[in-house]
């Protein structure tokens, strides 16, 4: 067990200021957190599975990828970074060969996909494809334009699958042997005004989290067609906002049998238990600190950001696993936890699991 995590940051004046002005990487290990690296706004990253880097998206007007070494903990380095062709990059996700990136642009709307080497580098001057889209919502204020705020692989592992939080719809990729894509149209469309912003996948069970009005969304999907539809939903938590006039899920985990939903208004990290049919029932919430944009289940911990607490969070994962149904409608659940100092924190990432070399 390995236990440095490493942190992405918006400049401390949050998301939407300019970028540069201190914001980067951040190492925690159980003494402390300090900045590591400073990047613009690295909003989102992936660990190579064999190589100790790192590879952090710049959440910027004119977005960038780069690859982090971080073979020394004390002092990673950028070895290389590429202009995406997009703006507001969010979200980057990798194939499992390890030799394709695929990175969603919430500003542009578009998705690129960059090439990478068998040593891990990036290659070519520029993204290899990019894939643009059309559309909008019902929600004037955020959905003008198509807003890709997230890619993950369908079931079955054939298509990369684009949450359009813009357009109310999961665009469909098809996955060709060297890792580029084919655009195969629109996999589900969710009700409008949804906002999808993140998903994972169980079987044949797609579960979305829908920023926009703040539900989870069950989906089945069905292989012959390529596509999914809604089957379920229900709301992300019981609890009502605090810090916001309403609440927007942030990023959905599948533990198990367990979905973890972050919620940011209300404040929490939410529990969904799936039955063995698929079905998402609600069990109850957990304190999250001020805005949790991001958390992730690391070893046996729990670790998360607080974005406008400007803090991190870390519980002990068995101490949420073991989370009683909520006595009350809108209980919300005060675990112990470990608390550091960190000025908008966006990301959390395992330290590399290094394989080889």
């Amino acid at each position: 067990m390995n236990d440095t995590v490493w942190w992405g940051t918006y400049p401390e004046a949050g998301l939407g200021t300019p970028t540069g002005v201190g914001e980067g990487l951040w190492r925690q290990n159980p003494a402390d957190a300090s900045l590591a690296l400073e990047l613009p706004a690295p909003s989102f990253m992936v660990g190579h599975p064999s190589l100790p880097l790192l590879y952090a998206v710049s959440e910027e007007d004119a977005s960038a990828v780069h690859v982090i070494d971080v073979a020394h903990p004390d002092a990673p380095q950028v070895l290389q970074s590429l202009v995406t062709g997009g703006s507001s990059a969010c979200h980057v996700l990798m194939a499992p060969d390890s030799r394709t990136l695929y990175i969603s642009h919430y500003g542009s709307g578009d998705l690129a996909v960059v090439r990478l080497s068998e040593d891990g580098r990036l290659l070519g001057d520029g993204s290899a494809q990019r894939f643009a889209h059309t559309g909008s919502g019902p929600n004037a204020d955020r959905q003008e334009a198509p807003h890709a705020h997230f890619a993950g692989f369908g079931p079955g592992g054939h298509h990369v699958l684009v949450a359009d939080l813009g357009t109310d719809e999961l665009r469909r990729y098809a996955i060709r042997a060297d890792g580029l894509l084919d655009d195969h149209g629109i996999a589900a469309t969710l009700p409008g005004g949804s906002g999808p912003r993140h998903f994972v996948v169980k079987g044949e069970h797609l579960y979305v989290a829908c920023e926009l009005t703040s539900r989870v969304a069950t989906l089945r999907w069905d292989a012959s067609s390529g596509t999914a539809e809604t089957i379920a939903d229900q709301p992300a938590t019981t609890v009502t906002p605090t810090s916001a006039d309403a609440n927007f899920p942030s990023h959905i985990v599948l533990h198990d049998d367990l979905l973890l939903v972050g919620v940011r208004g209300a404040d929490v990290i939410a529990l969904h238990d799936l039955s063995p049919e698929g079905h998402a029932n609600y069990r109850g919430a957990v304190d999250a600190g001020h805005w949790p944009r991001h958390f992730a289940i690391i070893d046996d911990r729990l670790h998360v950001g607080a974005e406008r607490g400007h803090e991190v969070r870390t519980v002990p994962l068995p101490d949420v696993l073991a989370l009683a149904p909520e006595a009350e409608v809108g209980e919300v659940a005060e675990l112990t936890y470990a608390s550091a100092p960190m000025p908008s924190p966006a990301f959390v990432i395992a330290h590399p699991n290094v394989t080889t070399g």
